[in-house]
């Protein structure tokens, strides 16, 4: 049986992707297991990104965004914010931090994330308009990702005062520096 069967049998909505590490479901209900962790940790490391993505929702259009995220260490998120809307994570396994920047791009806050109990903050809810990013500190990092649709690339910014996502070296570099020292 293949992992996406082991999916299938383990959450019974059926499993489409739609681009290399990204899935989406039926919409229907959706039970996630650790099987589900394993199978995006598997994908997450032959996607060119290095992270993968259950949606749970079926469509981009639909209102509400419910996303199992895993992502290895190699990944690098850009700093970005969304102009509209806000974002709710909760980490699942792994540990990271949480970096927000001010306008001009110093950072105005760290915040340590741990999905062990007593470690770290473990849920965040990001408000529209403030850069963010995540810097991973294990070598998974998963988590559930939640905000309100329909999907727009329009609706995010990209920080032009850092390394882009196609350069991950030296978006990790970048990430290192800010806070060395």
């Amino acid at each position: 049986m293949t992992n996406a069967e082991q999916i299938t049998e383990a959450a019974p909505q059926r499993l489409t992707e739609v681009s290399s590490g990204i899935y989406y479901t039926d919409g229907g209900f959706a039970a996630v297991d650790r099987s589900v962790i394993a199978f995006l940790k598997a994908k997450a490391l032959i996607a060119p990104r290095r992270r993968a993505r259950l949606c749970l929702h079926a469509d981009p259009v639909d209102t509400q965004h419910d996303m199992l995220i895993a992502m290895h260490h190699s990944s690098y998120v850009a700093p970005h914010c969304h102009f509209s809307k806000s974002e709710s994570l909760v980490l699942v396994e792994g540990t990271c931090d949480a970096i927000l920047f001010d306008a001009g791009g110093r950072v105005s806050r760290v915040v340590p994330m741990c999905a062990e109990a007593g470690n770290g903050c473990l849920l965040y809810r990001m408000p529209a308009n403030l850069f963010h990013t995540l810097r991973l500190r294990s070598e998974w990092t998963v988590f559930i990702e939640s905000t309100i649709g329909p999907f727009d690339r329009q609706d995010t910014g990209v920080a032009a005062w850092a390394p882009p996502e196609t350069d991950p070296a030296a978006g990790h570099a970048y990430l290192e520096q800010l806070t060395a020292g």
